[in-house]
């Protein structure tokens, strides 16, 4: 049976579902499913999770902007209005690079970026207006009633019931249970990581 929100939330007696695979009846699937997806989306980071984000638009005197929804992690920033890749930096070196005077962030056109405070930080403020191409990792929607499957469930639903059974042994306080299927769970996203580092396979590099 193909895996989905429904067979997943289905009842105790459904084939492919959370309470029948942990034979229980009174366990809140719904809130195990959300957990379970979060669980894999602190570390799972596969091809079908690299985006290319909404282009950002940057105006004058700003020097930061929010993360695109559903940010998890950067591949690469660009300015597209001036032809550069911006270059990512850490909280403590793009600090460095910012210049103040009399307290106030100077002008320019920002070459760095970091990420803090939840939001896309830059060296300086821009001084003209520009437009920001991000890609990076990206959250899939969640497993709803109103999004019924993901490619998790076509093509990883091994790593989503081994996450799913972590949460629900969690919910059920059976720590050892929760620990083997946690163990499991970290070997198959390492594997799935790895795999998905095979689809650079014939890539050729820029000299």
């Amino acid at each position: 049976m193909a895996m989905s929100w429904t067979t997943l939330t289905g009842v105790k007696t459904a084939d492919g579902s959370i309470k029948r695979w942990v034979n229980h009846e009174e366990i809140d699937v719904e809130q195990i499913l959300e957990e379970a997806q979060a669980l894999l989306f602190l570390t799972l980071r596969v091809r079908e999770m690299r985006s290319s984000f909404s282009d950002l638009t940057m105006a004058v005197g700003d020097s930061t902007k929010a993360l695109p929804t559903g940010f998890l992690d950067p591949i690469g920033l660009w300015d597209i209005t001036n032809n550069r890749k911006l270059s990512l930096k850490t909280e403590e070196n793009l600090q460095n690079a910012r210049v103040y005077t009399s307290g106030v962030l100077e002008s320019s056109t920002p070459q760095k970026w970091a990420v803090f405070d939840e939001l896309i930080q830059f060296e300086c403020k821009w001084d003209a207006v520009a437009t920001l191409k991000m890609i990076g990792f990206k959250q899939p929607t969640l497993l709803s009633v109103s999004n019924t499957t993901n490619f998790l469930c076509t093509r990883y639903p091994h790593i989503l019931r081994t996450a799913c059974l972590a949460q629900a042994f969690n919910f059920r306080n059976n720590g050892e249970r929760e620990q083997q299927e946690l163990t499991k769970l970290g070997a198959y996203i390492t594997k799935a990581n790895a795999e998905s580092e095979l689809s650079y396979r014939g890539l050729e590099l820029d000299a």
